[in-house]
């Protein structure tokens, strides 16, 4: 990344954009031309930024806006574990760089991969893969966006705010340097799903909502139970009120009830 005035992390490529529609895109973009992995995709603003289920990301001056694009030979069903690799490695970011006037632990995760702070979205993680040319294994792209100097107003479950006007007073390109360095040190420990159980055990120590009561929409149906934890695949546990575990590996959490500062 050209413009970073930090030291980077040696061993990756790193590809800088005053303005782009999307970072992620634009790895997608780069992957299909033969762009090695390993390469970073970093932009200033985002004109057509994504997040979730297909949903916009507002991507604001100020903020980063950063995609890693790997390879890995994982199983498929190991996939959904960037998820949580991908939250630690962020929210592992963000604390190394943290002030003192910053409260750390106000700070948790909510599944599988957004970042709250004191109960308010300060990071969201959009993972996109696909078969590599290389046979048996998959081109992963791993978009990360947080709101480090402003937010959007949003509406819904959970309401967005930002680092800068809670006391953490880093830069972006400190932050992008402790993201890349955090990043790397868990994929290392992953080791395409083989040490999966330290990062599972990890995000379970941040996560926001264990014990609590919520209702996730999968599909049509919707579920409503305890969150008691996460699977080996990274899926979320719910215990409902009749004792049955349900597994689910993606759905929408529409409700959370009993939430304190940690929703």
């Amino acid at each position: 990344m050209n413009r970073c005035t930090r030291p980077l992390p040696q061993g990756y490529q790193y590809f800088s954009f005053a303005e782009i529609d999307s970072t992620n895109q634009e790895a997608l973009r780069q992957c299909a031309k033969g762009q090695q992995p390993d390469s970073w995709f970093c932009a200033d603003l985002q004109t057509k930024g994504r997040g979730t289920t297909g949903h916009e990301w507002i991507s604001q001056a100020g903020n980063l806006h950063a995609s890693l694009l790997i390879r890995s030979p994982c199983p498929a069903d190991h996939l959904s574990q960037i998820s949580i690799v991908a939250a630690l490695g962020a929210i592992t970011a963000i604390e190394q760089c943290a002030s003192n006037q910053f409260h750390i632990g106000d700070l948790c995760l909510k599944w599988p991969n957004d970042i709250l702070l004191t109960g308010r979205k300060v990071c969201g993680i959009l993972i996109e893969s696909r078969p590599s040319p290389s046979p048996g294994q998959f081109d992963i792209v791993i978009g990360t966006g947080s709101n480090l100097a402003v937010n959007p107003l949003i509406e819904g479950l959970v309401s967005a705010d930002n680092l800068k006007d809670n006391g953490w007073g880093c830069t972006r390109d400190e932050l992008f340097v402790a993201l890349v360095q955090s990043l790397r040190d868990w994929l290392s420990i992953w080791r395409d799903g083989e040490g999966f159980e330290t990062l599972r055990l990890a995000w379970l120590e941040h996560s926001c909502h264990i014990g609590q009561t919520m209702i996730l929409g999968v599909g049509a149906a919707q579920f409503k139970g305890r969150m008691t934890t996460i699977s080996s695949s990274g899926a979320l546990v719910l215990e409902d009120s009749t004792g049955n575990e349900h597994v689910i590996s993606s759905g929408n959490i529409i409700k959370i009830e009993g939430s304190g500062s940690r929703s």
